[in-house]
């Protein structure tokens, strides 16, 4: 398994700062992915990517569990990295996600391939919390890069 893992500073001042402090944008390695300190890891053996989402009070919602616009950035990042990794470079197409359960700690969003095609790549990403159960679920189609 190959772990890339991200600054987790939970003050978003400094971690804003630390994120900016770089201006690399590869995979595994750019602004959301430093910001949101994600950890991005893959299995070679089953294809998935799975892309874990510590919590931070700042990627909140009013009533205190994480913004579904961060858990559909991470599901997002999910996809797109396991795409890059067992394919292609690829770009979001659509992406359809149903949410379960807030999320009021770490989460990690685990992506597989569901059929990938020669153009057109389908993906699906579960959101699981600390305790294992889901919080959302997503699937998503992508185009891959190497098909313009």
């Amino acid at each position: 398994m190959v772990v890339m893992s991200s600054a987790t500073q939970v003050d978003p001042v400094r971690r804003a700062e630390a994120a900016a402090a770089s201006d690399t944008q590869e995979f595994g390695d750019f602004f959301l992915s430093r910001f949101l300190g994600l950890e991005i890891s893959y299995d070679d053996e089953e294809k998935t990517c799975s892309v874990r989402l510590p919590y931070a009070p700042h990627l909140g919602n009013p009533q205190g569990s994480v913004h579904g616009g961060i858990i559909t950035t991470a599901m997002d990042i999910s996809m797109g990295h396991l795409t890059h990794r067992f394919l292609s470079s690829a770009m979001t197409i659509e992406m359809n996600l149903r949410f379960f359960r807030p999320l009021t700690g770490d989460g990690t969003a685990t992506a597989r391939l569901l059929k990938p095609g020669r153009r057109l790549v389908h993906i699906e990403s579960r959101m699981t919390d600390s305790a294992g159960r889901l919080v959302a679920h997503g699937v998503g189609s992508w185009h891959r890069l190497d098909a313009l």
